[in-house]
Parts: C-alpha cells; structure tokens; sequence
C-alpha cells in the first residue's frame, strides 16, 4: 500500500539532524509522499526549502491560528508570494484554535478568510486546524462555499459528527491524528 502523509511539521528541530532518516523510514514504511507543514512565515519557507531537498516531499504554506499575532506586517505578502512556488500544494496551516488563547478570535477569523480566499484563488487544498471551534470553522466554511466549493483536510478532527459530515459535504476530507489518543479526550458526543 502506497501512503501520503498530508501533515508533517518536518521543520521541527528535532527532526534537523537526521531529516534524511526520517524520509528514508517513511518510505521504507510505505509512505511515498510527504506534505511539509508551514505555521509561520518561517516555518512555511522551511517546508519549501525541504521539498526543494527531497523528491518525495512538498509543502504547505501558511499562518497557524495561535502564531497570527506575531505575524509581521508584511508576513502575510510573502506567504502570498510563497504560493507561487511549485513546491506547494495546499494552504495552512490555517483555522481557528478557541482551546488556547494565543490569538484574539477576530484576527484568527481574519487570517482564516485571508487563507480560504488564497486557496480559492490559486486553486490549492486548505489544511484547516479546528480546536474547540466547530461553529466558527463550518461559519467560514459556509461562507466560502456560496462562491466556490472547499476541498483540503479538516486536521486532526475532535469535533461533533455533525461537523464532520457537514466538512464532507462541503468537499474536505476529515484527519483524525494524536488527538483522539489523549487520555483524557471524551468521546460522549459520538
């Protein structure tokens, strides 16, 4: 079976001294293709710079809903720029995050409309980060949707299935990932 891992944060430090073992044991386990995850303007030129360097990976580029208040003036130009290379393939990683409170809501739901009109323009998948914002992501997602259908991945997913089937139908593919594996996760609305 051939594998796509749709979400790796490659850039990490902890994958620095040894990114080439790490690409080698993904294709060794089946994995042919990886998609190298931006957060931040800095994070987004890594992953491009990695995809540059590896046959077998490509990039997302993009600005997290907890990084967009340290988000300079001009960082939000360059991931525009950025879309332009042929390294990338979606956009994001972008959403709304309500579980921590790194962003004011109104500048996540500014940067997430910033994110889903660029993925409509360039004609790219998002990767959307849904944390404890279901009503505000399907909103948006609505919202996009009347002029032109969605598609892209709702990332790691731990929302109600009436999100999920409602993501379905607007035309994204739902990641469940780390999430569901905490021990404390309820699943009592499932």
């Amino acid at each position: 079976m051939e594998l796509i891992d749709t979400h790796a944060h490659l850039d990490d430090e902890q994958f620095q001294t040894d990114i080439a073992g790490v690409i080698d044991r993904a294709a060794a386990a089946g994995v042919v293709a990886i998609v190298a995850v931006g957060t931040t303007l800095a994070t987004s030129r890594r992953a491009i710079a990695l995809a540059r360097g590896h046959r077998s990976l490509r990039a997302a580029v993009g600005i997290h809903p907890n990084h967009v208040s340290q988000a300079g003036p001009d960082d939000w130009d360059a991931i525009r720029q950025l879309v332009t290379e042929a390294e990338v393939v979606a956009i994001g990683e972008t959403g709304i995050d309500r579980f921590r409170d790194h962003a004011p809501l109104d500048l996540q739901l500014d940067f997430f409309r910033r994110h889903l009109a660029l993925a409509a323009e360039r004609d790219l998948p998002v990767v959307i980060h849904c944390r404890d914002a279901d009503a505000d992501v399907l909103a948006l997602l609505e919202e996009q949707a009347a002029s032109r259908r969605v598609r892209g991945v709702m990332h790691s997913f731990t929302g109600l299935p009436a999100t999920a089937a409602r993501s379905v139908e607007l035309g994204l593919h739902i990641s469940f990932a780390g999430q569901i594996t905490y021990k404390n996760r309820k699943f009592d609305a499932l």
